[in-house]
C-alpha cells in the first residue's frame, strides 16, 4: 500500500441528497423552492411593511422561511460537493453555476425579510422580539438588526446578489479550477497539489526540498491568473466596504462571527507577542533534526521516519475509538460517517485539495472531504473533520437550519477538541521517551500551524487588503513581498525562508472563498486549550456540558456559549492561558530531548 492508495475507493455517497445532477428531483426542488419563496414574499412582505407588532406571526414566518432555506441548502450543497469531487469537470462546473443562478432567484424573494426587518424602528422590533412565539428566533432576529447600518435598499441588495454569481463566486470557482487542476512535476511523475503538500512532511530532506520547488514552479506557471483572481477578490471586498460602510477590512467577518475588532485585535496581538515561542521551538527542532539551518520546507519534517502508511481502516479505528473513549454518543456519531459513506478520502486528479466538512441541511447530514495519504497527520485531519461533523449533527438536531452553523470562531471547537482527544489517546499508549518526543513534536507542529501560522496568514491578508485600499491592484511582487514580510516576522532567524516560499499565498483557498477566515483557527485552538484543561481536571459531567455547547450551534453569542464552560472571552489575558499551554508543550519536548540525550 502506498500513500496514494491508502484510501483508494473511499468515496462519499451523495444520494442522500440527489441521485445525480440529472435526477428529476433536482428540477422539482428548484421549482418548489422558487414557488415557496414567492409565496413567502407575498404573504409576509405586507406584514413587515406595516407590522401589527402585538400580533405579529413571528413563529409562522420563521417556520416558512426555514422550509425554503432547507430546500435551498440541499440543492446548493449537492452542487458544491459534486463540483468539489471533480473540479476539472466542465459538466460539474456548469451544474454548480446553474444551481447558484437558480438559487439566487429564490434568494431574491427572501431579501425583503432582511431589509424590512432592519428598517423597522427599534421600538417596533423590540415589541415583536418580546412576543412569546418569537423566543426561539430571538437571537437570530436580534443579530440581523446588527446589520442595519450596513444593509442597502432592497433593489440594491437584489442586484448585488445577482452580480455575486459573476464576481466573487465566479472568481472563487476559477480559483478552484485553476489550483486543483494543476499538476506538479516531481521526479518524473505528475503530482496533484494534495500529493505534493503531503511530501513536505517527508522524513527525507531532499524530497521536501524538491516538493517545495515543484510547488513553486507549478504555481509560478499560473501566477498571472492567481494574481488576477486575488486582486478581484480584494477589489470586490473594497467595493463591499464602500457600499456597506464597513470601517475596517475585517468588519464583515467580525459581524458574521459575532465578535468585534477589539477582541480580534487582542487575539492577534497576543499571538504575535508570543512569536518568540515559535522561534524557540523551531531552533529546538533544528537541533533535533541535526540540521545546520532550518529552511521553510523543514518545518513539518518528522523527527523519524514513520513506521508505515496507516490504512484508512486503521484510521477509522483510531478515530472512532478516540471519540468513543470520550463519549458513547460522540463515538456513535463519528462511526456514522464511516459506515454510511459520508466521507470522500481517496486521492484523485481534479479533486479539491485540503479538507472540509460541509454542513448541507439539518434534514440530511454533513459530508466530509479529505485527501488521505496515510500519515498520522492525515489521521488527525480526519479526526478534525469528524469533530466538525459531530458539531453539525448535534446543532442541526437542536436549533435547525437558521442557527445550526456556529460562528467560525466557535465552529472549530469540536474539531480542535477532537484532534486533542485522539492525540492524547495515542500519546498515552507510548512510554518510550524517544517515541513520545516524536509524537509530541508532530502535535506541536500542528498546533503552531493552527495558532501562529494562521495569525501570520491573517496578518498577510490584512496587509494585502490595506495595501489594496491605498494602491488599487497589487502586483505579484508586492503580494509575495507582503507574504514574506508577515512570515519573516513569525519565524525570525529560526527558519530561513527560500525564494520558493514566496509563492505560498497563491494556493490558500480561505483568502478567496472566505476572507479573514484564518483567525478563527487560532481563536478556536486557544479557546479549546482552556476547555481541554477543564476536561482533564474534572472529566465527570464535562461531556454533557460540551455537548450543550455544541448543540447550541450559533443560537447564542460566543460569549454566552463560553460562559457555559465558565470562560470569559473578554477577560484580560484570556488568550494567555492557551498560549501558556503551547509553552508547556515546548518545555515538555525540551525535557524529553534531554532525557534522550538530544539536548
Amino acid at each position: 500500500m502506498t500513500s496514494s492508495s491508502a484510501a483508494q475507493g473511499v468515496r462519499w455517497n451523495l444520494t442522500d441528497l440527489y441521485r445525480s445532477p440529472d435526477d428529476p428531483q433536482v428540477e422539482i426542488d428548484l421549482s418548489t423552492a422558487l414557488q415557496k419563496a414567492s409565496e413567502f414574499e407575498k404573504k409576509y412582505r405586507p406584514l413587515l411593511e406595516k407590522p401589527d407588532v402585538l400580533n405579529f406571526p413571528a413563529a409562522a414566518m420563521m417556520s416558512d422561511y426555514q422550509a425554503v432555506l432547507n430546500l435551498s441548502a440541499r440543492l446548493g450543497s449537492y452542487a458544491f460537493l459534486s463540483f468539489s469531487e471533480k473540479t476539472d469537470s466542465a459538466a460539474a462546473g456548469a451544474f454548480l453555476q446553474k444551481i447558484q443562478t437558480r438559487l439566487t432567484a429564490v434568494q431574491n424573494h427572501l431579501v425583503f425579510l432582511d431589509v424590512l426587518w432592519t428598517k423597522l424602528s427599534g421600538d417596533e422590533a423590540e415589541k415583536i422580539l418580546l412576543l412569546p412565539e418569537a423566543e426561539p428566533y430571538r437571537h437570530y432576529l436580534k443579530n440581523l438588526r446588527v446589520y442595519a447600518p450596513h444593509t442597502l435598499s432592497e433593489p440594491e441588495e437584489k442586484i448585488l446578489a445577482e452580480k455575486a454569481n459573476t464576481s466573487a463566486r465566479a472568481f472563487a470557482r476559477l480559483f478552484d479550477e485553476t489550483v486543483h487542476g494543476l499538476t506538479f512535476a516531481f521526479e518524473g511523475q505528475n503530482k496533484t497539489e494534495s500529493e505534493l503538500l503531503a511530501l513536505l512532511h517527508s522524513p527525507d530532506r531532499e524530497t521536501r526540498r524538491k516538493a517545495s520547488e515543484s510547488l513553486a514552479e507549478g504555481l509560478q506557471k499560473s501566477t498571472r491568473t492567481l494574481n488576477f483572481i486575488f486582486n478581484r477578490i480584494l477589489e470586490d471586498h473594497r467595493l463591499e466596504m464602500k457600499l456597506r460602510s464597513f470601517a475596517h477590512p475585517m468588519t464583515a467577518r467580525n459581524l458574521a462571527n459575532e465578535t468585534n475588532l477589539d477582541q480580534i485585535t487582542g487575539l492577534i496581538r497576543a499571538v504575535k507577542k508570543n512569536y518568540p515561542l515559535a522561534q524557540r521551538y523551531y531552533r529546538l527542532k533544528q537541533r533535533l533534526l541535526g540540521l545546520e539551518e532550518l529552511f521553510d520546507y523543514d518545518r513539518y519534517a518528522p523527527l523519524e521516519k514513520p513506521a508505515g502508511v496507516i490504512s484508512f481502516t486503521e484510521c477509522r479505528e483510531i478515530v472512532t475509538e478516540g471519540y468513543r473513549g470520550f463519549s458513547a454518543e460522540a463515538g456513535k456519531i463519528a462511526g456514522l460517517f464511516f459506515e454510511k459513506n459520508w466521507i470522500d478520502a481517496e486521492l484523485r486528479p481534479g479533486k479539491r485539495g485540503g479538507g472540509f466538512c460541509s454542513q448541507t441541511s439539518p434534514e440530511v447530514h454533513p459530508y466530509i472531504l479529505v485527501n488521505y495519504t496515510g500519515s498520522l497527520r492525515d489521521v488527525m485531519t480526519v479526526a478534525h473533520e469528524i469533530g466538525h461533523g459531530i458539531h453539525q449533527v448535534l446543532a442541526g438536531r437542536r436549533v435547525g437550519i437558521l442557527e445550526c452553523a456556529a460562528p467560525l470562531t466557535l465552529a472549530e471547537t469540536a474539531s480542535v477538541f477532537g484532534e486533542m482527544l485522539i492525540f492524547e489517546k495515542l500519546l498515552s499508549r507510548e512510554e518510550d521517551p524517544r517515541k513520545r518526543l516524536v509524537l509530541l513534536a508532530g502535535k506541536i507542529d500542528d498546533n503552531f500551524a493552527t495558532v501562529f501560522r494562521q495569525i501570520a496568514m491573517t496578518d498577510f491578508e490584512l496587509r494585502a487588503h490595506e495595501a489594496g485600499l491605498l494602491s488599487g491592484e497589487l502586483s505579484e511582487e508586492t503580494l509575495s513581498g507582503l507574504w514574506m514580510e508577515a512570515n519573516a516576522e513569525l519565524y525570525g532567524s529560526s527558519v530561513k525562508l527560500t525564494q520558493a516560499y514566496r509563492h505560498g499565498w497563491k494556493y490558500i483557498p480561505h483568502f478567496i472563498h472566505s476572507p479573514f477566515y484564518c483567525y478563527a483557527y487560532a481563536f478556536a485552538q486557544l479557546f479549546v486549550f482552556s476547555l481541554f484543561s477543564q476536561y482533564k481536571e474534572k472529566p465527570d459531567g464535562f461531556a454533557e456540558r460540551f455537548f450543550e455547547i455544541l448543540s447550541l450551534g450559533g443560537s447564542k453569542k460566543p460569549e454566552a456559549i463560553a460562559r457555559i464552560a465558565g470562560l470569559d472571552l473578554n477577560q484580560d489575558g484570556f488568550w494567555d492561558a492557551g498560549l501558556s499551554r503551547l509553552e508547556n508543550l515546548i518545555s515538555e519536548a525540551e525535557e524529553l530531548a534531554r532525557q534522550t540525550g538530544q539536548l
